[in-house]
């Protein structure tokens, strides 16, 4: 089985506007309401791709149940740990006219070391029954820094290998909990290292850093340039097949999807990242945050172009 883990859903509200002008005001038209966070995507792709997934994390008391009826709708089991406050809203504005896209995402409902207890006890429950428990997102106000890297040692302890996707402080003192695969982005990798990461051996140095920091696995994204994975004796760089682009929103969650279902069927390395690059541009190929069926992604596979990174 796979779990996922979000500290900080959200409800994703996207708008068609024609011209937007700052400062005035604008006139839109909402085309898609949906649960989000990076956890719940991920799920998501799971249960698509025929997986064993269950949901956990923190959800507000109120308007929450907007994400346990959506996440339930999906047919995904879930149990997350209800605190006070509304749930954050992360709006997406697009442009008609300029072809652009505005994103405004609200910080969260802060969460209590009560409510972090009470996903812990989760955690601890359901762990031993994962194989893979993946950790995504933000952390919501009044979460330590350390947070992600409590959790990950607690499923780790259990048996768990632990997937991390993050960010910032949160990132930095995750790895340090020795996760099995982290995957930043280039400009959260850069952010995190406080260094431009331009070329490949800038990336290369950059992974292995996250290693000696803690991490078995890198992988980090660059969207259309591809990918570079480095474990153990190995160090991948993956161009992408061609595609038809149409959103990046859910392409990262759907190569985390795809690393944890690699665990699940014991393929090497070289299969989870050549599997997890396909799975990435198959999403980027839909609208808005649907994930591609595991058919598209199957099709993609044989083009990728996997290459030793220093060649």
């Amino acid at each position: 089985m796979i779990a996922t883990v979000t500290l900080n859903p959200s409800v994703d509200k996207s708008i068609l506007v024609r011209d937007l002008e700052i400062g005035k005001t604008n006139r839109g038209e909402v085309v898609r309401l949906e649960a989000g966070g990076k956890g719940i995507n991920v799920a998501r792709a799971l249960k698509l791709w025929g997986s064993t997934v269950f949901a956990l994390g923190l959800v507000a008391r109120g308007d929450g149940q907007f994400i346990l009826d959506a996440i339930g709708a999906q047919g995904i089991p879930a149990d997350f740990v209800r605190i006070p406050g509304d749930t954050r809203v992360c709006l997406k504005i697009h442009d008609t006219k300029s072809g652009s896209e505005t994103e405004l995402n609200e910080l969260g409902p802060p969460v209590t070391p009560a409510d972090l207890g009470g996903l812990r006890r989760k955690i601890e429950h359901y762990a031993p029954q994962c194989d893979v428990m993946v950790f995504s997102g933000s952390l919501p106000p009044g979460a330590p820094p350390g947070t992600f890297s409590d959790l990950i040692r607690v499923a780790t302890e259990s048996g768990a290998r632990c997937i991390l996707d993050t960010s910032g402080v949160a990132l930095k003192f995750g790895l340090g909990a020795a996760p099995y695969l982290v995957k930043p982005n280039r400009a959260e990798a850069a952010e995190l290292l406080g260094r431009p990461l331009r070329t490949r051996l800038e990336l290369v140095e950059a992974a292995r850093e996250f290693m000696q920091m803690g991490a078995e696995h890198v992988l980090i994204s660059m969207g259309a340039v591809g990918a570079l994975g480095v474990a153990r004796g190995e160090t991948l760089f993956a161009v992408p097949p061609d595609i038809e682009f149409r959103s990046s929103t859910g392409a990262g969650d759907a190569m985390v999807a795809a690393m944890a279902i690699a665990v699940v069927e014991r393929l090497s390395f070289r299969e989870a990242f050549r599997l997890a690059v396909a799975a990435g541009a198959a999403t980027a190929a839909l609208e808005g945050t649907k994930m591609a069926e595991r058919s598209a992604v199957r099709e993609l596979i044989s083009k990728v172009t996997l290459k030793e990174a220093m060649e």
